[in-house]
């Protein structure tokens, strides 16, 4: 028996780029001899209660006729997560698809108190035999709750996976929980969780799979999108971590204008949680990005379907530029605006390769020097333009932030 987790990045809301983010994981899993691939909780629309009622759609929308196929033709079983359309409202669904069975519903049983305004709870628990197990789900919350675990034990499942959407300090609870029903009930327990952000939060990945005896046979990052392929027969699990997926910049284009703002978004979040408060919630805006991708001076760094990061190329100089005692100046001045990593991707060398890049695009335009500036809370950001050897030529304030910006330039020979 072997079992895909699939620990995506899903883009907010946007079911057109998840589905084949979603096909490409199944494609995989496929090519491992994978009998079964979950992902995590509401992971075609991401986790978003606030969306939810927006984005729903009936069991049968032929939308999901994708998956059925695959299911049929490979002669694999496909969960994934979607809010659905009942009588009584909304549920938090999980989309069965079995080769040759009409497809099926899990509805979250028990749902956080946060979830009540925007979802009723499902009403039965719902088993699915793959091999030689019999499987039972549970989405998120109720995942953690022993009464839960319990009655799927007692209609006799051999084997427990939870679809959730968590960050870092609920990781915690949910890996002793695991570990510990596993070891008491002798029973595998596997657990999705998908990474980025998710709502009000930072999903953080680290979907594992523990043994009978509770010991871990296989875990995925933090950091990034995976697929953990869980052997539970010979207690094994092998990881494959998109590698042959190499990044690429390129003009940004007209499609990818929704998950910039996204990536943006989660950016600034991020910063703010830190306390380096050098965007704004009007800067950088949507009008903002999408001129700059109209202009043709907007470049993505894409892995796959993701958006990793952005940089804005041109020769605008801002009216606070003209205080500044340049270093290099010349007839040509590239000047760097609004360079972004996406969050689940930081810490991977991704800035640098922007960088490399923009350095790149000024010696082949021939611009005499680059300029830029960076918030001077942001000491990690400084530091970084300070090894590539940009030069602190002063400092000037922007609209709605507290504390100046450092000016740099670098000479380009």
């Amino acid at each position: 028996m072997k079992i895909c987790l699939a620990q995506i990045k899903s883009i907010k809301g946007d079911l057109t780029q998840n589905i084949p983010i979603h096909l490409d994981g199944i494609q995989r899993a496929i090519e491992w001899g994978t009998d079964l691939i979950i992902f995590p909780e509401l992971s075609l629309t991401g986790y978003e209660p606030n969306l939810a009622k927006e984005l729903a759609k009936d069991l049968g929308d032929s939308i999901f006729n994708v998956f059925q196929e695959k299911a049929d033709k490979n002669n694999i079983s496909i969960v994934v997560g979607m809010p659905i359309k009942r009588k009584g409202g909304i549920v938090i669904g999980m989309l069965i698809f079995q080769p040759l069975v009409p497809r099926m519903l899990y509805a979250k049983q028990i749902l956080h108190a946060d979830e009540l305004p925007f979802f009723e709870a499902g009403d039965n628990q719902v088993f699915i035999d793959v091999k030689e197990y019999k499987i039972a789900f549970g989405i998120c919350y109720e995942a953690l709750q022993r009464k839960h675990f319990l009655t799927a034990k007692q209609a006799n499942a051999t084997l427990y996976i939870a679809s959730v959407s968590k960050p870092e300090k609920a990781m915690v609870k949910a890996y002793d929980h695991f570990v510990s029903i596993s070891k008491e009930f002798s029973i595998p327990v596997l657990m999705v969780n998908n990474v980025g952000f998710s709502d009000d939060f930072m999903a953080i990945g680290k979907s594992a799979a523990w043994n009978f005896n509770g010991e871990v046979i296989g875990q995925l990052p933090s950091s990034h999108g995976a697929l953990l392929l869980a052997d539970l027969k010979r207690n094994i699990a092998e990881i494959d971590d998109f590698s042959d997926q190499h990044p690429v910049i390129q003009l940004a284009k007209s499609s990818d204008l929704t998950e910039l703002v996204q990536v943006f978004k989660d950016a600034k979040n991020h910063l703010d949680q830190q306390h380096i408060f050098q965007w704004t919630n009007t800067y950088p805006s949507k009008k903002i990005i999408e001129k700059d991708l109209n202009d043709k001076t907007l470049f993505v760094l894409k892995k796959g379907f993701y958006v990793i990061g952005a940089v804005t190329l041109n020769e605008f100089q801002d009216a606070e530029y003209q205080a500044i005692d340049w270093k290099f100046g010349g007839e040509k001045v590239l000047v760097i605006h609004r360079l972004v990593v996406d969050p689940v991707f930081q810490r991977n060398g991704y800035a640098k390769k922007i960088m490399d890049f923009a350095e790149r695009f000024a010696k082949e335009n021939q611009y005499n020097s680059i300029r830029l500036d960076t918030y001077t809370h942001n000491k990690i950001s400084f530091e970084f333009y300070k090894k590539r050897d940009y030069v602190l030529c002063g400092e000037v304030f922007f609209p709605g932030r507290p504390l100046p910006f450092y000016c740099m330039e670098k000479k380009i020979s």
